[in-house]
């Protein structure tokens, strides 16, 4: 028995030596060990569409735990930390600052990526740091963008964006076209379809290309896809619509 303690000491110092400055891979460890399951929220008196998010999207489920304690925060939003000059900051839909408040008919951590892509936009060509996800997405019901059960129309991305002073066009869709584009410091909103960033439609937005020839990009529903530099191959096939800013 003694000698089956030793091992597992050993083998818990192992893990914690290997693990030593990769938060990612610790923080993977307690995700996997310390999951919830979908009945036990519900018993807990989660809302539905936040034990869905839980399930799907491990990267959400803190936002979805602290539900109980931050859903009713109505703080005013802070946003100047996020930006930095001649970059687009990267907002998650889910983030404790706004994901708990309403944008049509649910959280805005599950129906707000539209107005998060154009707030990262907004925010990144403009600096200014007013226009956060929370106030695109009041604007964006407001003016009748919001449609239920399907999330922000798709025309949204040109007719709001120019009510805020942008430039916003349609573009289209090909390699040369978004390279072009991107190369020149403007960003492109795209509606995905099913596939690496969703099973149905998700606004992502495409910052730049890298030394490789990927593309980076901002991804409201996922920091991981967001640290990730793309093949334009892999995205095209994905991609149902873009609009092009600056």
């Amino acid at each position: 028995m003694r000698r089956i303690k030793r091992i597992f000491v050993a083998a818990i110092i192992l893990l914690v030596v290997f693990a030593a400055g990769r938060t990612s891979f610790v923080q993977g460890f307690l995700n996997h060990w310390n999951v919830k399951s979908e009945a036990t929220l519900t018993a807990e008196g989660y809302p539905e569409s936040l034990v869905q998010l839980y399930e799907k999207n491990e990267e959400a489920r803190q936002f979805v735990l602290d539900y109980k304690k931050n859903g009713n925060n109505e703080q005013p939003i802070d946003i100047s930390s996020d930006v930095t000059d001649g970059k687009i900051p990267l907002f998650l839909q889910w983030d404790e600052r706004w994901g708990y408040r309403t944008y049509g008919d649910n959280f805005l951590a599950i129906t707000g990526c539209g107005p998060t892509a154009l707030s990262m936009v907004y925010v990144g060509l403009t600096g200014d740091t007013s226009m956060n996800p929370y106030a695109v997405a009041q604007m964006a019901q407001e003016d009748g963008f919001y449609v239920n059960g399907s999330g922000s129309a798709w025309s949204m991305m040109t007719e709001l964006a120019t009510k805020l002073g942008l430039s916003a066009q349609e573009l289209s869709l090909s390699e040369d076209s978004i390279r072009q584009e991107l190369s020149q410091g403007h960003p492109i909103i795209c509606i995905m379809g099913p596939g690496d960033f969703t099973t149905s439609g998700h606004f992502i937005v495409l910052t730049g290309v890298d030394s490789e020839g990927k593309i980076t990009v901002n991804d409201s529903n996922s920091k991981k896809n967001s640290n990730k530099a793309w093949k334009i191959e892999d995205l095209m096939s994905q991609i149902r619509d873009l609009w092009v800013y600056q």
